[in-house]
């Protein structure tokens, strides 16, 4: 994941300090400190900042090559529905929870726990988004593909 050079360049490319960036983002300069340093934002986080650079998710964390954000359809994100677009990506992928978990090295044990509510690490979104050649932006429910 290329994170935090991508953030890196995102703020660079503003003109803008660390700092000011921080608090367009909503996070604590620490927490800004930090994701420089190489440390992988919450998905709360995540989403703010792609938020303020106006950016995808996918491009955030590298997956993609351009910052367009013309698919993006919600500002925010929708945990409640991940379970049925990933079950959707799964199936159209033909392939079983069990063999996905195997191939991304995910515990098979935390695709149960998102059964029972639990919400994915944006490390599982990457993986997840990844192999399944989708964007982690459609997992969460903020673009439609």
């Amino acid at each position: 994941m290329k994170f935090a050079e991508i953030l890196g360049d995102l703020i660079i490319e503003s003109g803008l300090s660390k700092r000011k960036v921080a608090l367009g983002c909503h996070i604590t300069t620490s927490q800004m400190a930090s994701f420089l340093r190489g440390a992988i934002p919450s998905v709360a986080s995540a989403v703010r900042i792609a938020c303020y650079f106006n950016c995808s998710l996918n491009y955030l964390m590298g997956l993609d090559e351009q910052k367009d954000q013309t698919k993006i359809i919600r500002k925010d994100y929708d945990f409640d529905g991940f379970l049925d677009r990933y079950n959707k990506m799964l199936e159209s992928n033909k392939i079983t929870h069990w063999k996905l978990c195997q191939n991304i090295d995910i515990s098979e044990s935390v695709g149960r726990g998102w059964r029972k509510g639990a919400k994915p690490k944006l490390e599982s979104l990457f993986k997840i988004a990844n192999y399944l050649n989708c964007s982690i932006d459609y997992l969460l429910g903020r673009a439609k593909s």
